[in-house]
């Protein structure tokens, strides 16, 4: 169901992928192709979950349409898991490696992660990711051609937040006001204050380190959180972000400030929708309610694609390097 809503409404994944991310990864191809690498990202399920399996089906067509192998490999155990984890950080001619969580196969799944080569790990759920995240460091190396991983998920809605930042800004200093005639720019994260419903490794509590680094406030909820201090939260909230799967989780329209920017990242959807989209100033609404291209997991898969790139660049010469830059 694409649901009829004003479409000024909605945040516009597809025109800031269209002006930021398809210029970026044509370059990377025929980098890629002029020094006959052939990306290759390695999927693994680790059960029959319905949306792990459509995720991992739409990495595969994604990667297939932007000349990337996808390697499909499914296990049943936490040796078998183990086992493949351990191939596949063996194996050169793999460059990525995502894993499908939760495992629940009786481990804590940060054990897996943390089995991943970093070197591998297109996902940035590696301890020392996750570390350089705290530190806010951004690159590996102090020329600052090559970029640190950092999840995916959260690193589209961080995109998203200051690609429309920039995109303001230049209107305002072509126009001499903000789009929509806001007063200022709504997308500017320094000072705002941000709801995060969700406190998961890949979303909640990266996104809250990465809004955190660049001076936003940020209030973390998540299962143990009242359910009336999420609302009081929200009510406070310049921006409200929630990923909680489960379809009896509702965030009432009432709870939901007029100028706040809400973006819905929850399977199920985590608002009360359409009177969400009239209230808030932008959205980004549960997945189904707009046309493939423009939703938020969309930011996603470019978003772990371009940490795929930053991986196979990390092997990479200086010289090759400065030279695709000043290309």
């Amino acid at each position: 169901m694409i649901l009829p809503i004003d479409k000024k409404k909605v945040l516009h994944v597809a025109g800031i992928i269209n002006k930021y991310d398809i210029p970026q990864f044509s370059c990377n191809r025929a980098l890629f192709q002029q020094l006959e690498i052939q990306p290759v990202l390695a999927a693994i399920l680790t059960s029959e979950d319905a949306g792990s399996r459509s995720y991992v089906r739409g990495i595969a067509r994604f990667c297939n349409e932007n000349k990337v192998e996808c390697q499909v490999y499914e296990t049943r155990d936490a040796e078998m898991l183990t086992k493949t984890i351990a191939h596949l950080n063996n194996d050169a001619s793999v460059h990525g490696i995502i894993v499908m969580y939760p495992t629940a196969y009786g481990e804590k799944d940060v054990k897996f992660m943390n089995m991943i080569s970093p070197a591998k790990d297109v996902e940035g759920l590696h301890y020392s990711y996750l570390g350089y995240l705290v530190q806010f460091e951004r690159f590996k190396d102090p020329e600052q051609l090559r970029k640190l991983v950092i999840p995916p998920t959260a690193k589209g809605i961080l995109s998203i937040l200051k690609r429309n930042f920039l995109d303001y800004e230049e209107f305002f200093d072509l126009q001499g006001f903000y789009p929509e005639h806001a007063k200022t720019n709504p997308f500017n994260i320094e000072g705002k204050r941000f709801t995060i419903i969700n406190d998961s490794l890949a979303v909640g509590r990266s996104l809250a380190l990465m809004l955190l680094n660049e001076h936003g406030s940020v209030e973390v909820c998540h299962k143990y959180t009242a359910f009336s201090h999420i609302l009081k939260s929200v009510a406070l909230s310049d921006v409200v972000i929630s990923a909680v799967p489960s379809s009896k989780f509702i965030i009432p329209t009432s709870a939901v400030p007029e100028n706040a920017i809400v973006i819905d990242i929850s399977f199920e959807g985590n608002f009360d929708y359409p009177s969400v989209v009239d209230k808030c100033f932008k959205i980004a609404p549960r997945w189904d309610l707009l046309e493939k291209g423009n939703r938020i997991n969309d930011m996603t898969l470019y978003r772990l694609l371009s940490n795929l790139h930053y991986l196979i660049q990390a092997n990479l010469s200086d010289d090759v390097l400065k030279s695709s830059v000043e290309q």
